[in-house]
């Protein structure tokens, strides 16, 4: 509650006192308690929620939003760069800048960076000087996508650059991030035992960055697969694979006597040092820090036999992640992996008390107990992120092929987890001694176990179409739906009749209402929106449940931004049916939409039609000169990428000026 209540803007201090004063007023109210215990959790409550207010405070404003003036900068990288086709890519802390007077002035903001591929990959800790203009964040495409610029801001990232040549090199500061640049020569060195062992592009990327976290590119194929089964967890390090490493060692070390007390402080210790150097390895991601923290307390209960409380302990695990960073708790991530562990906690042994397949054959009803036993697990974690999903995704994998296909995925994925710690916990010691036989033996077979996981999904994926798209979840609906699973699991160990009748009042109504609000929506709407792809217009109608998408031939062919940026769009308008078309190459285009005369002007044209409301102007065809608009008469100008300084002084001059005059890609689509 602390954090949520911090508003995004920041409270004057006459509201910071009223809200003080209200606070004051219920602290006397709780010294009326006569309840010593209630008196002490109610003030401990209290004190935790100033204490979570004041540090999301601290944590917000400690990234200032950079001015519009900006020619140069003073910076220092803060993170591992990333090798992209063209570019590196990091992100970097800037502490000083020039504005258009050629004053330097402090500031604390970060940036993301675009370096051109010129010279050698810069390093992590460098401070670097640059001329360079800022770019803000820039909106979602389409309405109802991620708000890019709330999201980042949370992060204190404002804006990115490209650098091209103009930027020197102040300082080298590696001991800055020394131990950063520990982890990250590890990590490279474990990628090189795996590319020698792994064929195949597919197999190299998804290796590196299910066991390493490594910025490696995986083709959109792959991970369309991966998310359409409701297994794209496997691609990113998370609480599962340090899981397998925590039962990986905690099965070596069974074998060790725990006897005296300092062997178990070494058998403390040893797993401690493990599990945190893995999450250095692969970058400190913040699902691994999530399950680092957890199998460290579970470490030391075991260890010194303390008793354990999961969901304290999932509680416990939260509470220190968001002492850390407070805006953890607005991080889909944070929500889905807290989410999934407490739905197991709380409801797997719900379902496995159903009942489980007893079958004569005890090989058989063994197999047959793990796969229900895996099934209901994965149901446990759906039952609470499956919202969520719906939320940010907008999409959900088919309910019966992702059960039938879970346990499968499930088993295999786990196979090749196994296979990959053990490979690279003997990796570099048989290397070292000259063990060959036995390490490209291991690496072979965690190379099979990939290519077989990756043949079996691709084939679900293409023979079965699992994914459901276009799926539409409002805020509102958090509410009905986790309420229903509260009043759901009391029912359950009452078997209260009352409970069950306000089960189906609350599951109709809320059915209902969702029908209502759908009608509602649908009912006789046509609505059109014009947004950018890359430079290129995207015309988007809507009429009743059906859609009409028109772009570009690329933009077709980038079905990852069209997940991303219309998706969302679609399902927010709850439609069914798509149809998708391109427009002609560098051919001007006209139509018409609800009385209104649209133009699109790829290339130089000395006659129009007579009668425009609303004219999008390519960019590029700046080139070919501006007179050609001097005799048109007032209209909206739409430009699909922002022009420069030198380009927005012509138009200025243009007579007569047009009514409205935007840049497309540095606003959400016009709707009409």
């Amino acid at each position: 509650m602390g954090i949520i209540i911090v508003p995004n803007q920041t409270w004057s201090k006459d509201v910071l006192a009223m809200y003080g004063l209200f606070l004051c007023i219920l602290m006397c109210l709780v010294l009326w308690t006569k309840n010593k215990d209630i008196f002490y959790s109610i003030l401990l409550s209290f004190v935790c929620l100033i204490a979570a207010f004041l540090r999301t405070q601290e944590v917000k404003n400690r990234f200032q939003k950079p001015p519009s003036d900006v020619w140069a900068i003073r910076f220092q990288i803060t993170s591992t760069p990333q090798i992209k086709p063209k570019t590196y890519a990091f992100e970097g802390e800037i502490s000083a800048f020039m504005d258009a007077k050629g004053r330097w002035k402090r500031i604390r903001t970060k940036s993301i960076f675009y370096l051109e591929k010129t010279g050698a990959i810069p390093q992590i800790g460098d401070f670097y000087l640059a001329k360079t203009k800022l770019q803000f964040i820039r909106p979602a495409a389409f309405p109802y996508g991620q708000d890019w610029p709330k999201y980042y801001a949370k992060k204190g990232i404002f804006s990115t650059a490209y650098l091209a040549a103009s930027w020197t090199k102040l300082e080298k500061r590696p001991e800055l991030f020394s131990f950063k640049h520990y982890f990250d020569r590890w990590q490279h060195r474990f990628l090189q035992h795996l590319h020698q062992v792994v064929r195949g592009e597919r197999n190299k990327s998804v290796a590196g960055a299910m066991l390493l976290g490594s910025h490696e590119k995986i083709d959109f194929e792959t991970k369309k697969s991966y998310a359409a089964l409701g297994a794209i967890h496997i691609l990113s390090v998370s609480g599962m694979h340090v899981g397998i490493l925590f039962l990986c060692i905690q099965f070596i070390l069974k074998f060790i006597p725990k006897r005296k007390l300092i062997a178990k402080i070494a058998l403390f210790i040893l797993p401690l040092i493990l599990i945190w150097f893995y999450a250095g390895v692969t970058g400190f991601s913040a699902p691994v820090l999530r399950a680092s923290w957890m199998f460290s307390v579970v470490l030391f209960a075991q260890t010194f036999r303390y008793p354990m409380n999961s969901i304290n302990m999932l509680s416990f695990t939260a509470f220190v992640i968001l002492v850390w960073d407070p805006m953890q708790l607005y991080d889909a991530g944070f929500q889905l992996s807290f989410l999934a562990v407490l739905g197991i906690l709380v409801y797997q042994p719900i379902l496995s008390s159903i009942g489980m397949p007893s079958i004569k054959n005890p090989m058989i009803n063994y197999i047959l107990k793990q796969v229900v036993s895996l099934t209901m697990v994965a149901i446990s974690a759906q039952l609470l992120t499956f919202p969520c999903i719906l939320y940010y995704f907008h999409q959900f994998p088919h309910v019966g092929i992702m059960l039938l296909a879970n346990p499968i995925l499930v088993l295999l994925s786990s196979i090749s987890l196994v296979l990959g710690m053990i490979f690279l916990l003997i990796a570099s010691v048989f290397s070292a001694i000259s063990i060959t036989k036995s390490y490209y033996f291991i690496g072979a077979l965690f190379d099979d176990s990939l290519t077989l996981l990756h043949e079996i999904m691709i084939w679900i994926d293409t023979v079965f179409q699992p994914t459901i798209p276009f799926l539409h979840w409002d805020v509102w609906m958090f509410f009905p739906y986790f309420l229903l699973l509260m009043v759901g699991k009391y029912w359950w160990k009452t078997r209260n009749t009352f409970l069950l009748w306000g089960l189906c009042v609350l599951v109709i109504g809320s059915v209902f209402y969702f029908q209502l609000e759908k009608w509602k929506t649908v009912h006789d709407q046509k609505i059109a929106y014009l947004g950018q792809y890359r430079g290129e217009p995207v015309w988007l109608e809507v009429e009743g449940i059906k859609a009409k998408i028109v772009g570009s031939n690329s933009m077709s062919h980038d079905p990852a931004w069209i997940q991303s940026n219309i998706s969302p769009l679609l399902a927010h308008h709850y439609i069914q049916d798509t149809v998708q078309l391109n427009w002609e190459d560098g051919k001007n285009v006209s139509w018409y939409w609800k009385r209104k005369s649209f133009y699109l002007a790829h290339q130089f044209h000395v006659f129009f039609p007579t009668e425009i409301d609303v004219l999008i102007i390519d960019s590029k065809s700046k080139k070919q000169g501006l007179d050609w608009l001097r005799t048109k008469r007032q209209v909206d100008w739409l430009w699909t990428q922002s022009l420069s300084a030198y380009y927005l002084k012509k138009v200025a001059e243009m007579s007569p000026l047009s009514k409205q005059q935007v840049a497309l890609d540095t606003i959400s689509a016009q709707v009409y």
